[in-house]
């Protein structure tokens, strides 16, 4: 009886972890992507980090869910590299799916900002 009970509970156990894994964002890479696509990325981006627009290449996300962004080597007004300027890190973003929507996951603020009418897989 005890042993039922003890293998009853393991099993319960076992299925709720199994439960909460799956709720977790699982990294993911786009199945379709279009000029659309392409802006709601930049614009979520944009809102994330701050700043400009990034320019995305037209395959972004499609074989890697990592995204790097480096930052542009600044300049002073006589042309030359910034000091410093080269030592910005690079801005990581991941793209993840959870509950059937694509997410994009900013690692640095712990920010995901779900997107709209994209098509996306888990790898």
């Amino acid at each position: 009886m005890i042993k039922s009970t003890f293998s009853a509970a393991f099993v319960a156990l076992l299925t709720g972890c199994n439960s909460t894994q799956a709720e977790q964002p699982q990294d993911a890479t786009l199945t379709h992507i279009n000029p659309g696509v392409t802006t709601q990325l930049q614009q979520a981006i944009q809102s994330a980090k701050g700043g400009a627009l990034v320019t995305l290449a037209d395959d972004v996300f499609t074989n890697s869910a990592e995204l790097l962004i480096d930052h542009g080597t600044s300049k002073g007004p006589d042309g030359m590299p910034i000091m410093g300027a080269h030592n910005i890190p690079s801005e990581k973003f991941i793209l993840q799916k959870s509950k059937g929507k694509c997410l994009l996951f900013y690692p640095k603020k712990q920010l995901r900002i779900t997107l709209v009418n994209v098509e996306c897989e888990v790898l």
